[in-house]
């Protein structure tokens, strides 16, 4: 299809004019007339446009499908994001029309349709959307108008007509409507001279401004009213005189016929509903609202539209009484009883029957009486919904005794409705049920329609489309495509009206905005329990259900981690990234708007609130805090009902009498953890009820002393009777238990349990644990007695928090035992550890990540054995790779104030454990902190009789002081100390070790700062060898040494070598790692340094505008991110926009100046660039001063023949050159020139362009001879560069215009 198709933006300077109306009508005369018409609601803060198809449109879907929003955040995702293609046309994947487009349910002529896009999904993230919504970094930083431009074409070429409603007034978003997109402005403003004055400046704004865009625009009068004949002819008149020139091109004859034609009359009958004047109006009337709207119709095409073609009066009458509002005597009226069980099958009887007309009520018999409506004179159903739970309910019963006896009377008529092969009892003896068992959803709903006396009824409806709702619970016979939810609890009891009051929320029946609900309590309450049972519960809804253990930072983030690995997300090795990524995911609904987040024990607010996703899906959180309001909707979860608590029993326990159950339930203070409990012992020893009950009044003196604020003392009774049964009967179960109170209680693995190490610590309690597959033995026992969860699925077994409280509480008596198992769990996670490589091998985090969670619970910051601490040094490490700093930073205050009594400042694991710590200030950009700590560590290294100069793990500090160093622009310093570190490190490492390998890496980072790029090239190069032999090629520190190698080659000057090897190493850092870590966005950036020095700039500028979108989203704080700003702007420079450049510039240099201070050799660096992009845009002696500091603080701290004194040389000279300083350029010129000469060699490109400057200022001196011979040679020495294309260096040297040498901070 060819771009032929014709954009309208329908606008108003002020509301109330009926310019949607006018849209919505002329949409579907054009329609009507063959045409391919769309419409799109870009009236963001306000969108209504809906309400006029709303006959033809199912409004839940509409309010469900993403929209005009949608489109604006998902591109600014993507533009932050890694594309699927490296090609400049990726961004016309998220400017497809067609995906957001709903089709008008009408069968127009010909090939007419009609389209609708709506704002966007009116969810809780909405208005937020609008609010934030910055478009000024949209098209500044995101290149907005790209999209824009795809996303006009895109509508162009699939539609004949676009209709744009647009936004009133001044604004970005009417500017967007009115300026860029369309070719038809369709002007609309009523009579009243602020509504004139408004739309008659909007028009000539946009006709002397943006004439070029050739804008046809059309001023249409509105809501004329004929009543008022003078003040019309008035108003009339005005609006021709402000109009003078619109619409173009018209002769005065012609210009008369429009605005007669054009006028649309106020009708009173349509202020009151969205009715179209095409069903409102018979035709053939000339003074109607249907006529003005053909006419205006014709005017907008040109004549293509003649008119509306006429259709049956019974079809446009019965179509019109669709869009009639109806009282609430034309409903009929239905209730439906049910238990709470079945909601999922009544959500869905709603949905289908509210769509075939009726007004549906719902009650379940768990949270009220069963009366019908109230008002018995209408026709009404009373249907009764029969299920496995219903017929074994005596509330059930008592609802249907009550019910079936109403329902006698003529004006209501009872329906039963059997599901899930329910049993039909005596009790409930009435009409021949509807069985909707074994029928398939279209079946079930006609039958159900059918069996309320209506058949025929529409029922079709688009769930899988629409945000989360109702899906037909017959299909729920297996979990969502993407699901960690532990097994249902089968004897989960009561708590209906709890579950629907949530069921109520989430689906937003008592709110318009779904907020997260927060299931707050007492622990042991059953908070977890009741947010399983809805999961389980509510399944069929959901495509997606991830639980998600919230007790710590590191575990919310981890368990996104996971989501995100699970929904096939390629992310890195960053935990924090992949969370941040899943979060996303789910806002924009990829891969499914239909999800469900559980939170499971978030007991601080604060930490929580920013891993709550927006988007359609639901988020549960359970917490003991009722704190939730700010971020959610809190929803208490209290104790058991007395009825509750004996029901339990009942289903746990055979033959248990009435009055010891509600005994029982009394004394445990009806908490559910300590009536599972019970009734799981009681199951499991066959203990009389009686006899129990007189051991818990035993127990009571005793646990009054132990219980505490952290539990009640009815967990204490039942634990303390379960638990001393439990060592009776299997010491080695009680043993462990005691063991897994000092595990975290997040789910745990079973390796861990499952080990040889488990099985030595349990060996004296049971003998046949010398083989350690007798320990599932005893996993079944705790289970048995429902003291911990068994989840085979997920490899894990979990202990309740408030279990392990007790536990942990009967044992603070005796300090020895505590001791011990917290040394005995130690062992344990020592035995998991990795058993090949390091800390920094990414194949060995999956094991690290399963020993971290549990090394706070379990003391380990206490322990004395050496072992231990090493492990919890190596997690800070591990941490701090996986860009986890604030939890290493608080992990290595945690463990610096418990070893600083024991170790002592020069104990070596006391000095490992502050160097790792000073690895996480220096990524933080703390160097001052970094290098005093490592400074420290250092000495006391080398004064040390057990260390000494040549230790591991001095040679280790020695590196991260280099690296100190280097980011404090100590560069000469740091070099000398790498030197000193790679002659020693082959004596305890070897020669091809990857420590070894490290300290090489990073000797050649600090030669090419010091201005020695050969050396570093060495350097680099057979590290990238040795690298590829011990570590593999895709390895991330063969990466990272590939990548260098190109840096090099770069800064040889070789740029397309550079190129090809970034492209490459770009994508396989995307492959391995993702593309939402540190090492994956410096080489996007040196992928655009080398892109925009081979003369592509832009593509440079588009690859350096997105990387530095994904450090302010990911990194805002990291050292790298000013670098990728700086790229930015010598993107935008490069493109001619010197001034915004600068600006950009400034503000950096004044950021880092702050942090680093003026003299630091980034400054000066910066500075340079400023001092460039300052002479681009004509302000030549500020630009000169700065050149000549730049020069000065420079050479004083990197000498006078580094590379990037002589490019700061070379900036110097063309500032005098610009100021007419001949003599001065000339002198700094061909000084610089030789050097340049003997540090990088005749033929590179800076060395060439010195020529070339220096061509240029004989040029000003009249020695053009000179010149020409001078400009020549330079040419030739740059043709090197346009061997693949045209190169800008190359255009200049030949047409003597002066080339800069910006500098590049590179990482340290």
């Amino acid at each position: 299809m060819t771009n032929d198709g014709t954009i309208v933006t329908f606008y108003s300077y002020k509301g109330g004019t009926g310019r949607t109306t006018a849209l919505a009508n002329v949409a579907w005369i054009m329609a009507a007339a063959g045409h391919k018409v769309l419409v799109v609601d870009w009236d963001l803060e306000s969108p209504g446009l809906h309400k006029f198809f709303h006959p033809f449109l199912d409004q839940n879907f509409v309010s469900a499908t993403p929209g005009v929003i949608e489109m604006l955040t998902d591109y600014a995702w993507a533009a932050t994001t890694k594309h699927e293609t490296a090609e400049q046309d990726w961004h016309l994947e998220y400017a497809r029309i067609l995906r957001h487009a709903v089709t008008l349910e009408w069968d127009f002529p010909g090939e007419g349709t009609l389209d609708f896009v709506s704002a966007g999904r009116q969810n809780r993230d909405y208005s937020s959307l609008i609010t934030s919504m910055d478009w000024d970094n949209f098209y500044d930083r995101l290149g907005g108008g790209q999209f824009f431009d795809a996303l006009r074409a895109d509508m162009r070429r699939n539609y004949d007509y676009t209709l744009i409603d647009s936004r009133t007034g001044l604004s970005d978003i009417a500017d967007i409507c009115t300026v860029h997109f369309p070719d038809v402005l369709v002007d609309c403003f009523t009579l009243s001279d602020q509504s004139i004055d408004g739309a008659a400046a909007i028009a000539a704004h946009i006709d002397e401004r943006y004439r070029e865009r050739g804008i046809r625009i059309l001023p249409v009068p509105m809501r004329i009213e004929f009543g008022e004949n003078a003040k019309v002819e008035a108003g009339r008149a005005y609006a021709r005189a402000r109009f003078d020139r619109f619409p173009s091109g018209m002769t005065q004859q012609r210009a008369n016929r429009y605005w007669l034609s054009v006028e649309i009359p106020y009708r009173p009958y349509y202020a009151f509903e969205e009715t179209l004047a095409t069903f409102g109006d018979a035709p053939g009337s000339p003074n109607s609202m249907l006529a003005a709207f053909e006419r205006l119709a014709n005017e907008i095409t040109e004549g293509r539209v003649a008119g509306y073609p006429p259709i049956p009066e019974e079809l446009r009458t019965s179509t019109l009484e669709r869009f009639t509002r109806r009282g609430p005597s034309e409903v009929s009226d239905v209730l439906i009883s049910y238990v709470s069980e079945d909601r999922p099958w009544v959500d869905w009887m709603a949905l289908v029957l509210g769509r075939a007309g009726f007004r549906v009520v719902t009650r379940s018999v768990d949270t009220g009486p069963q009366e019908p409506p109230d008002d018995r004179t209408a026709a009404g159903h009373t249907i009764v919904l029969i299920s496995p739970a219903y017929v074994v309910s005596q509330r059930a019963q008592r609802a249907w005794d009550a019910l079936s006896g109403r329902a006698s009377a003529p004006y209501r008529r009872l329906t039963t409705v059997r599901v899930l092969d329910a049993p039909l009892s005596l009790g409930f003896n009435g009409p021949v049920p509807l069985d909707l068992t074994g029928l398939g959803e279209r079946e079930g709903a006609e039958a159900l329609v059918r069996a309320l006396g209506r058949p025929g009824q529409n029922v079709e409806y688009p769930a899988e489309q629409s945000r989360v709702g109702p899906r037909y619970p017959g299909a729920a016979r297996t979990a969502p495509p993407i699901w960690n939810v532990n097994r249902r609890n089968a004897v989960f009891t009561g708590r209906g009206g709890l579950l629907e009051e949530l069921r109520d929320h989430l689906l937003g029946t008592t709110q318009r905005i779904v907020l997260p609900q927060a299931l707050h309590g007492l622990g042991g309450v059953g908070k977890t329990q009741v947010a399983l049972e809805y999961a389980h519960r509510f399944k069929a809804d959901y495509d997606l259900i991830w639980w998600v253990s919230a007790q710590s930072p590191d575990s919310i983030r981890g368990g996104l981690a996971s989501l995100a690995e699970q929904i096939g997300l390629r992310v890195g090795d960053s935990i924090a990234d992949a969370a941040n990524a899943a979060l996303e995911a789910l806002r924009r609904g990829e891969p499914t708007s239909r999800w469900l987040l559980v939170f499971d024990n978030a007991d601080n607010p604060e930490e929580l609130k920013n891993h709550l996703p927006g988007g359609d899906g639901h988020v549960i959180i359970t917490s003991r805090d009722p704190a939730w309001t700010q971020f959610a909707q809190p929803l208490a979860v209290d104790v058991f009902t007395e009825e509750e608590s004996a029901a339990h029993l009942f289903r746990r326990v055979q033959e248990i009498s009435d009055d010891n159950a509600r005994a029982i339930g009394t004394a445990l203070g009806y908490l559910p953890l300590a009536i599972e409990q019970a009734a799981a012992w009681l199951a499991s020893t066959f203990m009389p009820a009686g006899e129990y009950l007189e051991a818990l009044e035993n127990e009571t003196a005793s646990t009054l002393a132990l219980s505490t604020e952290a539990f009640s003392q009815p967990v204490a009774m039942t634990w303390n009777v379960t638990f001393r049964q439990l060592r009776e009967a299997s010491p080695a179960a009680a043993r462990l238990l005691e063991l897994l109170a000092f595990f975290s209680s997040v789910p745990i693995s079973l390796d861990l349990i499952y080990s040889e190490e488990t099985a030595e610590v349990l060996a004296p309690y049971d003998e046949t644990l010398r083989d350690k597959l007798v320990l599932g033995k005893h996993v079944r026992e705790i289970s048995r007695f429902a003291l911990a969860r068994v989840d085979q699925g997920n490899n894990a077994i979990q202990v309740h928090p408030l279990v392990q409280t007790v536990i942990r509480h009967g044992m603070q008596d005796d300090p020895d035992l505590t001791e011990e198992t917290c040394h005995d769990v130690h062992r344990i996670l020592l035995g998991a550890r990795p058993k090949h490589g390091d800390t920094d091998d990414p194949a060995n985090w999956p094991a690290l990540d399963e020993i971290l969670p549990h090394v706070q619970t379990s003391r380990a910051a206490e322990c004395d054995e050496e072992n231990v601490r090493q492990m919890l040094t190596d997690l800070i490490r591990y941490q701090w790779k996986r860009g986890n700093f604030e939890s290493a930073m608080e992990a290595g205050e945690e463990l610096t104030a418990a070893w600083q009594g024991k170790l002592g400042k020069d104990h070596w694991q006391w000095l490992f454990l502050q160097s790792q710590i000073a690895n996480v200030l220096r990524s933080q950009g703390d160097y001052a902190r970094a290098y005093a700590l490592d400074q420290d560590v250092m000495n006391r290294q080398l004064s040390s009789p057990t260390l000494g100069p040549a230790h591991p793990h001095t040679l280790i500090t020695a590196g991260n002081l280099a690296a100190d160093l280097r980011a404090m622009g100590r560069f000469r310093e740091a070099l000398d100390l790498d030197i000193r570190t790679y002659e020693q490190a082959p004596g305890p490492w070897g020669e091809e070790h990857p420590r070894t390998l490290m300290v090489a890496h990073n000797l050649a980072i600090d030669y090419r700062l010091n201005g020695d790029p050969a050396s570093a090239f060495r350097f680099d190069t057979d590290n990238l060898n040795q690298r590829r032999a011990v570590l593999g090629d895709d390895h991330p520190y063969t990466l990272f040494s590939e990548a260098n190698v190109a840096r090099d080659l770069r800064e040889a000057g070789r740029y397309e070598e550079s190129v090809t090897i970034l492209r490459d190493v770009y994508q396989r850092y995307l492959d391995v790692l993702g593309d939402q870590i540190l090492d994956t966005l410096r080489t996007g950036k040196s992928l655009a340094v080398s892109l925009r020095k081979a003369g592509r700039a832009e593509e440079a500028l588009a690859l350096a505008e997105e990387t530095y979108a994904r450090y302010q989203r990911h990194f805002p704080e990291s050292p790298d991110t000013l670098p990728a700003d700086l790229e930015v702007a010598a993107g935008m420079s490069a493109l001619g926009d010197k001034v915004g450049a600068r600006d950009r510039v400034r503000a950096a240099l004044a950021k880092h100046i702050a942090q680093m201070g003026e003299d630091h050799p980034y400054t000066l660096m910066i500075e340079n660039n400023l001092g460039c992009y300052l002479r681009g845009a004509g302000d030549l002696d500020e630009a000169r001063e700065r050149a000549t500091r730049v020069v000065t603080g420079l050479e004083a701290q990197l000498g006078p023949e580094h590379p990037f004194v002589l490019s700061a040389t070379v900036n110097l000279g063309n500032c005098l050159g610009d100021l007419r300083r001949f003599a001065e350029a000339e002198a700094l010129e061909r000084g610089t020139l030789p050097r340049l000469v003997g540090v990088l060699g005749e033929d590179h490109p800076d060395t060439n362009v010195c020529r070339a400057n220096l061509s240029v200022t004989l040029e000003g001196m009249g020695r053009t001879s000179e010149a020409s011979e001078l400009r020549s040679r330079a040419a030739s020495g740059l043709l090197v560069l346009a061997e693949h294309g045209p190169h800008p260096t190359l255009a200049d040297a030949r047409a003597g215009v002066r080339i800069n040498r910006d500098l590049e901070l590179q990482p340290v």
